[in-house]
């Protein structure tokens, strides 16, 4: 394990150390609901994240329910990378269709525990891409198409520069992060703490 958190120290200061070449104009955050939505909510997360799968598969149901479905709030899923691992799996989440977008993120939040393969910890990041193309092919990603996703500058630049647009206008340091009507709310919450912000906000 001592050997994946310095590669994962390392990756994250790479990012940082090259920063100034990404940028992507043509990709964004996924985003449902009414753009007419009285409250936003911007989510920074990571699909690596414990607390992130807790929110993911706890709390999003009842907020898609009660305030997403009403027209009351617009929600948008902004990546986070964490780590090498959590950057492949953004990448295949971006390669997906469109259409399937929220369903194999839920997927992939559902199953965590069983695509982080970290035995035998020096091929935690070989083996977890793997398992990741798995899903995949799920949602139609065949294996080539999987490893084009893993080489595609283009969502790797995306990617890269919402971590560092998160850092740069948020102080984000941790996942997940939710940004409400522009108020910053760190840590997982549960659908009673967000309903009494947007209840407020709204």
């Amino acid at each position: 394990m001592k050997l994946l958190k310095i590669l994962i120290l390392t990756w994250i200061i790479n990012i940082f150390a090259i920063s100034a070449l990404y940028s992507s104009e043509t990709l964004k955050g996924m985003q449902i609901g009414s753009e007419d939505a009285p409250v936003s909510i911007i989510e920074y997360r990571s699909l690596t994240c414990s607390h992130c799968a807790e929110f993911s598969n706890e709390t999003y149901p009842q907020l898609k329910t009660e305030f997403i479905d009403t027209g009351v709030v617009k929600f948008e899923l902004r990546p986070f990378a964490l780590n090498a691992i959590d950057l492949n799996a953004f990448k295949l989440l971006h390669c997906a269709d469109e259409a399937d977008f929220f369903a194999l993120d839920k997927l992939l939040f559902n199953e965590q525990k069983k695509w982080i393969v970290t035995n035998p910890s020096d091929k935690v990041l070989e083996n977890s891409t793997k398992a990741l193309g798995d899903y995949g092919i799920l949602f139609g990603i065949s294996e080539d198409d999987y490893a084009e996703c893993l080489n595609n500058e283009e969502i790797t630049d995306f990617i890269l520069s919402e971590r560092i647009n998160g850092v740069e206008n948020f102080d984000i340091s941790s996942t997940p992060t939710f940004i409400i009507n522009g108020e910053i709310f760190s840590g997982n919450k549960s659908f009673e703490e967000l309903e009494k912000i947007i209840l407020k906000k709204s």
